[in-house]
Parts: C-alpha cells; sequence; structure tokens
C-alpha cells in the first residue's frame, strides 16, 4: 500500500543531511503557498493540477530538495508541444532538466542537454517515494533512466 503524500511532505521536511559538522534539512523552503494560488496557477496554465503534487505544494511550499531539485512557480508551465504535450512542467534540477506531469498523472524527465525524456513514475506520490529511497539524489537517478528522443 503507497504512502499517503502529506506522510511523505513530513517525512521531506524532517529529513536531514550530515554536511560537514552539522545536521542540513534535506528540504530548503523557499516560499510557501496558499489554496487559492494554486486555483489560479491552473487557470493561468490552462491545466489542472494533479491532487497528490497540490497537497505536496500545500504542505511543503516551494523550495529545494536534497539541494538537486527546485519546486517553484516559476518553473510551472504548460507542454505545447511534442509527445507530452497537454502535460505540465513543475520542477527542474541544479543542471536545469525538467520534471513533468502527463494528462494521466505519470511523471516524466525532460533533459535540457538534449531533445529526449524518460518516464519516471506511474505518478507523483511514486515520484517522491523514489526520490526518499535514492536519498534525495534526483541527478544520479536521471542518470540511470533509459531516454528516448523528444520531438519538440
Amino acid at each position: 500500500m503507497k504512502t499517503g503524500i502529506a506522510e511523505l511532505a513530513k517525512t521531506v521536511l524532517s529529513a536531514r543531511r550530515k554536511v560537514f559538522f552539522q545536521q542540513k534539512p534535506i528540504f530548503e523552503a523557499y516560499q510557501s503557498l496558499a489554496p487559492g494560488e494554486l486555483d489560479a496557477l491552473a487557470r493561468k496554465i490552462g491545466a489542472p493540477i494533479p491532487d497528490d503534487l497540490q497537497v505536496w505544494l500545500l504542505a511543503t511550499g516551494y523550495g529545494d530538495v536534497g539541494g538537486e531539485l527546485s519546486f517553484r512557480g516559476d518553473w510551472i508551465a504548460p507542454i505545447e508541444k511534442g509527445q507530452l504535450k497537454g502535460g505540465v512542467i513543475f520542477a527542474q534540477d541544479i543542471l536545469g532538466n525538467f520534471y513533468a506531469f502527463d494528462v494521466h498523472g505519470c511523471i516524466y524527465y525532460l533533459s535540457r542537454s538534449q531533445p529526449a525524456f524518460a518516464r519516471m513514475s506511474e505518478d507523483f506520490i511514486e515520484f517522491i517515494e523514489a526520490l526518499i529511497d535514492r536519498d534525495y539524489r534526483v541527478i544520479d537517478w536521471t542518470e540511470t533512466l533509459v531516454t528516448q528522443s523528444y520531438d519538440w
């Protein structure tokens, strides 16, 4: 049975990593969000935001996970071309790669350096579970993905 996204958010928010001689939070908050802001964002991009991603954003706000994965309102944008048309970009990593959900809620990696993409998970909960299991190292995870050509 899957863990709920609210519980996963609590796990991420309480996680810490040893850095030199101190403990550093895994999640570094940037900005909190209110439910009305998510509604306005969905109207702006012209696509619904999956429920689990909404719960995540309301629980964590915008911020960075593990120093590698960034959730910001600026990253959230509709995908207007290619195989994921109708989907939405929701995050960016430190290398500039994007992370998106398709119309079914599946999560994808979109390479910045080449026209390529790969499916990462069935849904946002599975994505966060896998990120936790991989010690929040999204870059290491993306290096293991088998990508296919993306038609921009």
